[in-house]
């Protein structure tokens, strides 16, 4: 190509883009009035946040301890099979031995049936909280014409006016001080 033929396509494409950006009247967007929450401290210091935490651990630690239970009870049939080895003839002590694995294997599955629903009812939980959180800077919002709130972790330099944080827990402790943490999520 040419440079006069290249310089063609070049002006008649700016000619386009010129004659298409004719002015337009275009509504002007509100000035932005930001505020700023810590989110992670909200989500650290909440009542709700906090009764999950210890409704989550104290049942982790009701499953820790059926799950030694378990382990021991598993360690005294492996070294009674061990016993009985030399006792059994080789098709006993191998039907013994595999209903063993499949018991090993089945509490192994219920462990990690157990952690993945402890898990979810968590997730659930704190989704809750998430959502409470969200209404209460959507009134703060409507109260205090602000229309952007920064996570303030991700903003460098904000003035303390701005920030919502102890606003935002102390509505969200009295309108949730506690969320219950369902055995099992639902289906």
């Amino acid at each position: 190509m040419t440079a006069g033929r290249r310089w063609r396509q070049l002006a008649l494409t700016a000619l386009l883009l010129l004659a298409s950006g004719l002015p337009v009247m275009a509504e002007p967007l509100p000035p932005a009035t930001a505020a700023v929450i810590d989110y992670q401290r909200v989500m650290r210091e909440a009542l709700a946040a906090q009764s999950i935490r210890a409704q989550v651990d104290a049942r982790r630690l009701r499953y820790q301890q059926e799950i030694e239970a378990d382990q021991q009870r598993l360690r005294n049939t492996d070294r009674e099979l061990i016993r009985q080895r030399g006792i059994l003839d080789a098709d006993a002590y191998a039907e013994q031995r595999k209903a063993f694995e499949e018991e090993v294997a089945q509490i192994q599955r219920q462990v990690q049936e157990r952690l993945r629903q402890l898990d979810d009812v968590s997730a659930m939980a704190l989704a809750e909280v998430r959502e409470a959180v969200i209404e209460i800077v959507g009134d703060l919002a409507e109260v205090r014409s602000f229309n952007l709130v920064l996570p303030s972790a991700g903003v460098l330099l904000f003035s303390p006016q701005i920030d919502i944080t102890d606003e935002v827990l102390a509505a969200l402790d009295e309108r949730l001080p506690e969320v219950d943490v369902p055995e099992r999520a639902p289906q």
